[in-house]
């Protein structure tokens, strides 16, 4: 068994060998750790840890396509949760794991993106999450630049 500051140390260092070494041990504990790595907005950690879910999917996603399928539904479901714990980095985890294999999961951008767009909350995570997917696969994201643009600009507006 592993700690989240094992699974810390391995994501401050980008670690990803050693990272995968804990998912092949337990992906879902991998999971819940990285993901409670993102809630830290605009720190070196958080960016990190998004990394490492693009880079666990490009590696793992061959083997293991219904983990990253429910990863992504987990976070769709979060954004959508009316509790007091927002999911304010979603849309930016489903992009990375998107991007880590569009061609297996292209298809939830779409979800994600029309989960996130028009809640101020989430909108900073899904333009970090459409600079991920438009790396990967512009023709993902072909079609909604001009969202994309008011998007940026609003969020540029709020200071967020």
């Amino acid at each position: 068994m592993f700690s989240k500051d094992e699974v810390r140390a391995l994501v401050a260092r980008e670690d990803f060998d050693g990272l995968l070494r804990l998912f092949d041990a337990d992906a879902d504990r991998v999971r819940r750790f990285l993901t409670r790595l993102t809630y830290a907005p605009g720190t070196r950690e958080h960016a990190a840890a998004i990394r490492c879910f693009e880079r666990l999917c490009a590696c793992r996603s061959g083997g293991a396509e219904e983990f990253f399928r429910e990863t992504m539904r987990r976070h769709i479901w979060a954004m959508n949760e009316e509790g007091a714990n927002v999911a304010w980095s979603a849309p930016e985890i489903i992009c990375a794991i998107i991007a880590g294999n569009p061609a297996a999961y292209g298809a939830f951008f779409s979800y994600a993106f029309e989960a996130a767009v028009d809640e101020p909350t989430f909108q900073p995570s899904l333009l970090a999450g459409c600079e991920m997917v438009a790396r990967a696969a512009p023709e993902l994201v072909r079609g909604r630049e001009e969202e994309i643009a008011r998007l940026a600009a609003a969020v540029r507006e709020r200071g967020a």
